[in-house]
């Protein structure tokens, strides 16, 4: 945790050199009072991503471990708010790669698929990789990343000879995009990625299908996908909105 004046001090080394001097000559009251609304606001944030109503929701539905898992989240992504998005990305691949164990839709769920929300994966502990996808771009998203820079993608695991799902972050539209995925914690390029075929790729804007570099070609709406219809419906119910 840092101290007050430590928190002071990065605050104005973010900030541009009249906007320090500015700072660093304002009264010890006001600057205090400016960090204690920066800090509020963070807060208030996190509490409307993961609403006490889901925590308390997960208490009722699962177990206090679970409603304890969700309030872990909700302290990751207070601690994430304002950092590089260099951080962002690797906090939230590394949070969910760690907090959720690997179970099968079959095994978990006694489905052939299921697209798990967050709510349902930290809650039950265990989901597959499309639910590590999912909750990853709700975390973002609800971080600042613009939608339009990332992509939940479809893609073929080549050694592992099967479908697997991962989340695609663009820097630029044309860019080669880095991936976070289940199967290992590093954030590669796609380019890097030779054990994965991309298929297609959508969020809440579109969908597309997929090359290694670039937007890919526009296919149509993402709502025409039943299960992302449903999980964003079961989420509303949960108190989060994809």
């Amino acid at each position: 945790m840092l101290s007050l004046s430590s928190k002071l001090i990065a605050l104005a080394s973010r900030l541009q050199s009249p906007s320090r001097r500015l700072l660093l000559a304002a009264p010890l009251g006001l600057v205090l009072g400016l960090v204690l609304v920066a800090a509020f606001g963070v807060l208030a944030d996190a509490m409307d991503w993961v609403p006490d109503k889901s925590i308390e929701l997960a208490q009722q539905q699962y177990d206090e471990a679970a409603a304890q898992r969700l309030r872990l989240w909700r302290e990751q992504l207070q601690q994430l708010s304002g950092e590089s998005l260099e951080r962002q990305l690797r906090g939230v691949n590394q949070f969910f790669n760690d907090q959720v164990p690997f179970v099968s839709d079959a095994q978990h769920w006694q489905q052939d698929d299921y697209w798990a929300s967050p709510f349902e994966s930290l809650g039950t502990h265990g989901g597959d990789c499309e639910d590590y996808v999912i909750a990853k771009y709700y975390s973002l998203v609800k971080l600042g990343v613009p939608v339009d820079r990332l992509r939940i993608t479809y893609v073929k695991a080549l050694q592992l000879n099967q479908a697997h799902m991962v989340l695609t972050y663009f820097p630029t539209p044309d860019a080669v995009p880095l991936v976070l995925d289940n199967l290992t914690d590093r954030i590669l390029l796609a380019s890097k990625r030779t054990d994965l075929a991309p298929v297609y790729s959508f969020n809440a804007e579109g969908m597309w299908l997929d090359k290694m570099k670039g937007q890919g070609i526009l296919m149509g709406n993402p709502n025409k996908l039943d299960r992302w219809t449903d999980l964003r419906v079961r989420m509303n119910r949960q108190g989060m909105d994809l």
